[in-house]
């Protein structure tokens, strides 16, 4: 008999936390491919620095490393507590703290760069994201720069994603696509350890997050990584 977890995505999490932590090979090449991402994306590398949804740290690192001083936040607080420990460990300086997106704790004007790394956007609706860029637009100095890295849903969708698909340890099913709500779901089976659940994303392209970018505020340009990996910049227009 198998378990029925419901609608979640613990289990992608909790079976692979060597993807997460920054101190593991895998976490380190991701470290690495972050890095290199910002340096042909980003037009400068110093100042403060917001690395929203942080997790266990890897793209606050990739971003100390490039030369920012960074606070990286999250809603979950044992990923904070996890980034802080392992951020003490390694020797860096970044700081971490439990924050909404949507309603950020910091000054207008306070910060040079705000970052949206490691594809997040999945867990926000369109909604979520609008809230969480108007409050980038306000802690950024004028001329500071968003950078969201995220998958082209819409292209991935129609591409292959709804094929049956081995991603270790699970074999996933395309479910639904819901046109009114902007989200997909989709039921991932462990057959070695019997359980499955289903997740629910919410739809990303490249034209809704550019949309809600220039309604902030901001000037933007969207860069294409690979055939569904896609990073779109803006930059904070001066509004006096």
């Amino acid at each position: 008999m198998f378990r029925n977890l419901g609608l979640t995505f613990e289990p992608t999490y909790e079976e692979k936390p060597w993807l997460y932590d920054p101190r593991g090979e895998t976490g380190r090449k991701r470290l690495e491919r972050m890095k290199e991402l910002l340096r042909d994306v980003l037009p400068r590398f110093e100042g403060r620095a917001l690395d929203v949804g942080c997790g266990m740290g890897v793209s606050t690192l990739a971003l100390e490393e490039l030369g920012f001083e960074v606070t990286g936040i999250d809603t979950q607080e044992g990923l904070v507590e996890k980034a802080r420990e392992i951020a003490g460990e390694l020797g860096y300086r970044a700081e971490f703290r439990v924050m909404d997106a949507r309603n950020l704790d910091f000054p207008d004007e306070s910060f040079d760069l705000a970052a949206f790394l490691g594809n997040p956007l999945p867990h926000m609706s369109a909604y979520d994201f609008d809230s969480a860029v108007g409050e980038a637009f306000r802690v950024l100095k004028p001329g500071g720069v968003l950078a969201v890295e995220y998958a082209d849903w819409v292209r991935l969708l129609h591409e292959n994603y709804r094929e049956v698909l081995v991603e270790e340890p699970f074999t996933s099913f395309h479910v639904r696509f819901d046109t009114i709500t902007g989200t997909a779901e989709r039921l991932f089976v462990n057959f070695e350890k019997g359980y499955f659940f289903r997740t629910k994303i919410n739809v990303w392209a490249p034209w809704i997050v550019e949309f809600i970018m220039r309604k902030a505020g901001f000037d933007v340009k969207t860069h294409y990584r690979g055939m569904f990996s896609v990073v779109t910049v803006g930059i904070k227009r001066n509004r006096g």
